[in-house]
């Protein structure tokens, strides 16, 4: 799972267009600064601005990210095909309002070759859904889940003494100061929604560290310890991810 989710930026700023909130232009600034702006983002057949401007016609009244994995596909609508699909992606975004509901699959494209500098650009394809899954859990039960992981992961890579081998990781899960929000959520977003992304994207970040080495576990049992100490806690962080782009509420930019 990548720090920030690809399609977690268009989620976030697509609600807050879809509800009049901002324009066009600020979606697709914020969706290049998050992605890079070397080469066009693209979404069905057209560049992104107008196929934003395509899903607004069909309907298009709220968008939802879900990353899905292997063994927890809930969130996702099928068909089969579908979501397959979002699960070779990682993410997906469901765009609820049409009939039949869409569901947006990213993919990267890789521009130039490598001694130039890579340049890419996400390619979101448009799928037809099956059907619009029950909304993820609230703010408040998404945040004591990651409280309860970050509780569980941090005694158990004190029990290995992982602190030996990566400490950054340890000073990333005691870290109690408030996170900076970052720039995923445009207006209408509720202050603990940006809170609980701010948390889950700097646990992303931990888990990216973690996933380098087996830390300081040896032996086989200490190794699977720590990988079922860090997928509870990556788990946690996928259901913050989805809980905060979810919390969409149009009378939060009025407050």
């Amino acid at each position: 799972m990548p720090a920030s989710p690809r399609s977690g930026v268009l989620a976030g700023w697509g609600n807050a267009w879809l509800a009049g909130l901002v324009g066009l232009d600020d979606v697709i600034t914020r969706v290049h600064e998050a992605l890079g702006s070397g080469a066009p983002h693209t979404l069905g057949d057209e560049p992104l601005v107008l196929g934003l401007g395509a899903l607004r016609r069909v309907g298009a009244e709220r968008m939802r990210l879900v990353l899905p994995v292997p063994g927890d596909v809930s969130s996702l609508p099928g068909p089969s095909d579908l979501n397959q699909d979002a699960l070779t992606a990682g993410e997906a975004l469901l765009v609820i309002g049409p009939n039949p509901p869409l569901a947006l699959v990213p993919s990267v494209v890789v521009h130039g070759p490598a001694v130039e500098g890579v340049m890419e650009s996400v390619h979101w394809r448009v799928l037809r859904a099956a059907r619009v899954p029950p909304p993820p859990a609230g703010l408040r039960a998404a945040d004591h889940e990651l409280s309860v992981a970050i509780r569980q992961t941090t005694a158990a890579l004190v029990d290995l003494d992982i602190a030996s081998a990566r400490p950054q990781v340890l000073a990333l899960l005691r870290d109690r100061g408030e996170p900076e929000p970052g720039p995923g959520l445009g207006p209408g977003y509720p202050p603990n929604a940006h809170a609980l992304l701010a948390r889950a994207e700097r646990l992303a970040e931990l888990l990216e560290l973690a996933a380098l080495d087996d830390g300081a576990a040896v032996t086989a049992s200490e190794i699977g310890r720590r990988s079922d100490a860090l997928r509870g806690l990556s788990a946690a962080v996928r259901r913050a991810y989805e809980a905060a782009y979810d919390a969409f509420d149009p009378a939060y930019a009025t407050r």
